[in-house]
């Protein structure tokens, strides 16, 4: 009777693996690298249930914090809310003066795109808070000078101001208010050519690449609006606004020969939409 080299099984009785040169001392390597599978398995487990644990009291947090913010709401306790809108402003009294310095031959009118981030403090029926309001007009015009100049004239628009409102009809979706804006603006003129707005090179000059002035002066308006609220803590709506803008009587001239385009009083409406997230104290 012959065994085989491990002398555990007789030749013509061993098993098939055997047979085929496999002793039994092979199986082990194959159970060994097994577990290594089932370690791994183990560890991403692990790692998975980890990161569901650190993320879950952040998830709680949120709600927790949205929960306070919407019951603040319900039962007018003190909240504050983040309110951005967008929309259009519109000077029907502003002078462009496209070619020439002289006031007869500029026109009335302008049409500005607007946007403007506010936060306000909420308890009740009542509203106050501040705020920044900026626009830029939608074209240019061409500005006195040579016509190989190609010289362009913009103006950009920024207020700082105060906010006050008066929460008038209130549903447990829908509000409707009035308020009232007090604050500071500034008009900025600019005028470029040619070369500034696309330069020879690629090299930075030190100065800006446009003359510019500015004119300063106190805004006063007021302003209705609404709110729906299609979420626990957030809002959207539409407002209407005028302000009324006291600027110096002389208007500013550059070193380039131009004038601001704007002095005395001028009347500013803009209408747009609004998006608010109310967050609770």
């Amino acid at each position: 009777m012959k065994v085989n080299p491990g002398g555990w099984y007789p030749t013509s009785r061993a098993p098939t693996h055997v047979r085929a040169g496999e002793g039994d001392r092979a199986a082990p390597p194959r159970r060994e690298s097994a577990r290594p599978k089932r370690g791994a398995a183990g560890a991403a487990c692990g790692a998975a249930l980890a990161l569901l644990l650190l993320a879950a009291p952040g998830r709680a947090d949120e709600s927790r914090a949205a929960r306070r913010a919407a019951a603040a709401r319900e039962r007018d306790r003190p909240y504050t809310m983040v309110e951005v809108s967008g929309g259009v402003m519109t000077l029907p009294g502003a002078d462009v003066c496209p070619v020439s310095l002289f006031p007869d031959t500029c026109e009335q009118g302008e049409t500005s795109v607007s946007f403007g981030i506010h936060n306000l403090f909420r308890w009740g029926d009542i509203g106050f808070g501040a705020g920044i309001f900026w626009a830029a007009t939608l074209s240019t015009d061409a500005a006195r000078g040579a016509r190989s100049l190609e010289r362009d004239h913009s103006r950009r628009y920024f207020m700082l101001d105060g906010v006050f409102r008066y929460y008038a009809l209130r549903t447990l979706k829908t509000e409707w208010w009035v308020g009232a804006t007090l604050g500071g603006v500034v008009v900025n003129d600019s005028w470029s050519v040619e070369a500034d707005r696309n330069p020879y090179s690629d090299t930075a000059y030190v100065g800006p690449r446009a003359a510019t002035i500015g004119t300063e002066g106190v805004a006063a308006g007021l302003a209705i609006g609404g709110d729906w609220a299609f979420a626990e803590n957030w809002s959207v709506g539409s407002h209407l606004r005028y302000s009324s803008w006291f600027l110096p009587e002389q208007r500013k001239v550059s070193p380039t020969g131009d004038r601001a385009s704007l002095s005395e009083r001028v009347d500013m409406f803009n209408i747009g939409v609004l998006i608010a997230y109310r967050v609770a104290l």
